[in-house]
């Protein structure tokens, strides 16, 4: 089994806890079945450019592939000769994971070439082969007759910076699954039982859902964010509302930044809606207390993310679901700034429709969001 973790940089303030991370995610992603493979997981994220990942990220992704042989690919925006990453990920493998006393010149520890930097395409090869996919299925039909550009929700907007992610996700996301195509079939001729397959079995755990008893398809990180605000008292908030709904649906997106007025929602709570960021933190933190193992418990929702989330490799590469869908009905998610529904809901509520995805927040797998 392959297991996809998503990992976003949405900005250079977006760190991560690597040892905790890559201990749960090593929980998550082992196969318990007799004479199953050791774990096999692959990062994939996006970034602006080569100087914007953080030197966390960097750390945890050195960690990921020096220590638990974790494969990454890293899209970025821009790149950066005078600030190549690449450079740095070989000149930090080589200070921390060469063996000292080798003597002579340093030759590349093998575990840096786990970690793959690549660049997106240009904007307008992006915006052609999401209009090819909107073509293909149908969905350009679906977009009103009104100029294109104005239309919420819409893909194929060229600027808005939603848009682009999700565009920009699903490029790789493609991209990920010609990999994995051509790693299949070479796997298959060689007869090797680590080849990528699609069977049915969820993230093997011993947490299950508090409520169900059943295991995930994915799991998402708690994204901690500390306040900004009152620096004599400060203290964390859940900073990822605009990806989370709450089951049944219930979406902890701020008032001030909805489209539609909390409770508005078809069987959202207005109470839990009505929530602070720090009242959601303790909300989740309350709903996943800790188990006789001194573990929190995941808690399913209908979607979230948090920085990172660790996905089942044949939901995350579904076929019928991406990250630049068009779908109306999902209009009632926008958020009031960028016109747009979070990339994140639009693939989940796919699978909602295509598998009925089981995701879940694990409250103690933590990022931390703009840290000062």
């Amino acid at each position: 089994m392959r297991t996809y973790s998503n990992l976003c940089e949405r900005s250079q303030h977006n760190n991560v806890p690597q040892s905790l991370i890559l201990h749960h995610l090593t929980h998550y992603a082992e196969d318990t079945r007799a004479g199953a493979p050791n774990p096999n997981i692959t990062f994939v994220g996006i970034s602006y450019s080569d100087a914007s990942l953080s030197e966390a990220a960097i750390e945890f992704l050195l960690e990921a592939a020096c220590r638990y042989n974790m494969e990454s690919y890293i899209l970025l925006s821009e790149r950066d000769a005078k600030f190549s990453l690449d450079q740095k990920i070989y000149m930090l493998a080589q200070h921390w994971y060469l063996p000292l006393g080798q003597g002579g010149s340093l030759r590349q520890p093998q575990c840096a070439n786990l970690i793959h930097i690549s660049q997106t395409p240009g904007h307008r090869e992006m915006l052609n082969l999401t209009m090819s996919r909107m073509i293909k299925t149908g969905e350009m039909n679906l977009l009103p007759t009104r100029t294109r550009n104005e239309a919420p929700n819409n893909p194929l907007d060229p600027n808005n910076r939603i848009a682009k992610i999700k565009r920009v996700r699903e490029y790789q996301r493609q991209m990920i699954r010609d990999i994995t195509n051509k790693q299949s079939r070479r796997f298959l001729k060689r007869n090797d039982s680590t080849v990528p397959t699609s069977e049915t079995h969820m993230i093997p755990s011993d947490n299950h859902g508090p409520k169900n008893g059943e295991k995930f398809h994915a799991i998402c990180a708690n994204g901690l964010q500390r306040s900004r605000y009152w620096e004599n008292r400060p203290h964390r908030n859940y900073y990822d509302t605009f990806s989370t709904v709450l089951l049944p649906n219930t979406w902890l997106h701020l008032e001030s930044k909805r489209m539609i007025p909390r409770g508005d929602l078809e069987g959202e709570n207005i109470t839990l809606a009505k929530m602070s960021q720090q009242e959601a933190l303790n909300w989740f933190l309350s709903e996943g207390t800790k188990n006789h193992k001194g573990t929190y418990e995941p808690v399913p929702v209908r979607s979230c993310f948090g920085g990172l989330a660790l996905y089942r490799a044949d939901v995350w590469l579904h076929d019928d679901c991406r990250y630049d869908l068009y779908n109306k009905d999902l209009d009632v998610y926008r958020g009031k700034q960028e016109q747009h529904t979070c990339e994140h809901i639009v693939l989940h509520e796919c699978l909602r429709q295509q598998i009925s995805l089981r995701i879940a927040v694990q409250p103690d797998l933590l990022t931390l969001w703009h840290l000062m």
